[in-house]
């Protein structure tokens, strides 16, 4: 996404008690966590072979920001947006991490709320680009959400899974 999308509203789903929180300093057992509950489903494992002390450094780096919702008290998931690179082009970008729910809160219009949160809070710093992964094991929403909020395919490849890692 080269661009900020064009201005739609935002509402937040009719679910009670729904909050969206910066995290300031999360703990690396917090972080592991969310990284767990919301990318078990999608076998998301880069981040558990990190040591706590790499790991502590990507996500208090002030280049990074993790929002969470929050359900009556209760962390819904989670978006990571990364500041920290400039393309080969010199372009400022932001990179959407990770993004995801908590299998629970699946189905509530909580995930394209705080996708769309997440694109306005990563466009409001005066970037260049805005850019997210996907692959075919992600959520079968996922790349369909994405595209409805504005990101279009740049590159594909299937990601293959092992069990063993």
């Amino acid at each position: 996404m080269t661009r900020t999308p064009p201005e739609t509203a935002n509402l937040p789903p009719l679910v009670p008690k729904l909050a969206l929180l910066k995290l300031d300093k999360p703990t690396t057992g917090f972080y592991r966590y969310l990284y767990d509950v919301v990318g078990r489903p999608w076998h998301w494992v880069d981040r558990h072979r990190m040591t706590d002390l790499a790991l502590g450094g990507i996500i208090t780096d002030p280049h990074v920001e993790i929002w969470v919702p929050y359900v009556g008290g209760v962390p819904a998931g989670y978006i990571e947006l990364d500041r920290r690179n400039t393309d080969a082009d010199d372009r400022r970008t932001v990179n959407i991490a990770y993004f995801g729910l908590t299998p629970e809160f699946f189905g509530r219009g909580i995930g394209p709320w705080l996708l769309r949160a997440g694109i306005r809070q990563a466009w409001s710093s005066g970037i260049d680009r805005l850019t997210v992964n996907t692959c075919n094991l992600d959520h079968p929403a996922a790349l369909p959400l994405y595209q409805k909020c504005g990101f279009r395919p740049f590159q594909m490849r299937d990601a293959l899974f092992d069990p063993r890692r």
